[in-house]
């Protein structure tokens, strides 16, 4: 009779798993509004894929999220300790917690029309041409790039990405600068597929830029850092960076 009764136990744990198991530990993590490294529930999403995939190395978290919350929203809600950690995190000074080692990647470029043949090679290469990039981008993007456009008359920032990708691909400028992949998501939701993303080719001329995971607790930051590591090593970080980049139409 017994050992019926525990093997009907385990059929109904195989086939009927709990929902959460008993050592699991629930994490609330916020998330950031600008698609597309950040979107609502169920809607894909190029940082919430970083960090699912860091988490698929801690089995003993289980996250639920918070969506679309403003940069400073996410800070207050981290030092209110309404959640346990937020993405993403620019400084450790604008918390009261830990922050994990860099794992969300901006990667600012300049970005031209393929008929045009231009040669951005560095950013001594944008002086003379018309450029149109986001706000405080001379503040942002350093002082080389703000010595480039210091005496240029056609410079311009714009407060909203769309209209970066609406001016660039109409011919109205000859450079956008800013990230590839909000640039990517802006042209498709601007253009309504009108326009394919191979039209345009991306100059890497800035550095990456790295932003963080912020964490209430130490520990929560430490076996962030591990899982971290684990991801990073297995190839799959990458991976999903150029999976993004694929899926906003963009070979080459």
């Amino acid at each position: 009779m017994l050992v019926r009764v525990i093997a009907s136990l385990v059929i109904c744990l195989f086939f009927f798993p709990p929902l959460a198991r008993a050592d699991e530990t629930e994490l609330k993590i916020a998330l950031g509004n600008f698609r597309p490294l950040f979107a609502g529930p169920n809607q894909s999403a190029l940082f919430k894929d970083l960090i699912d995939g860091v988490y698929a190395y801690i089995p003993s978290k289980r996250i639920t999220y918070r969506y679309m919350l403003s940069n400073a929203r996410l800070v207050v809600e981290l030092n209110e300790k309404t959640v346990d950690g937020a993405a993403n995190i620019f400084s450790k000074s604008e918390i009261n917690g830990c922050i994990s080692q860099p794992i969300f990647r901006y990667s600012d470029v300049a970005i031209t029309r393929r008929d045009r043949g231009m040669k951005i090679n560095s950013v001594e290469d944008l002086k003379g041409v018309s450029v149109v990039t986001y706000q405080r981008a001379r503040t942002l993007l350093g002082k080389a790039f703000n010595a480039a456009v210091a005496d240029n008359e056609y410079y311009k920032e714009v407060p909203k990405p769309k209209e970066q990708a609406r001016l660039l691909a109409i011919g109205m400028v000859d450079v956008s600068i800013g990230d590839k992949y909000i640039f990517l998501h802006s042209l498709k939701t601007w253009s309504k597929g009108n326009f394919d993303a191979n039209e345009f080719v991306i100059h890497p001329i800035f550095p990456d830029v790295y932003t963080y995971m912020g964490f209430n607790r130490q520990e929560l930051c430490d076996e962030f850092d591990l899982a971290l590591s684990l991801f990073k090593a297995s190839g799959r970080y990458e991976e999903i960076f150029e999976e993004h980049l694929f899926a906003l139409g963009y070979r080459h």
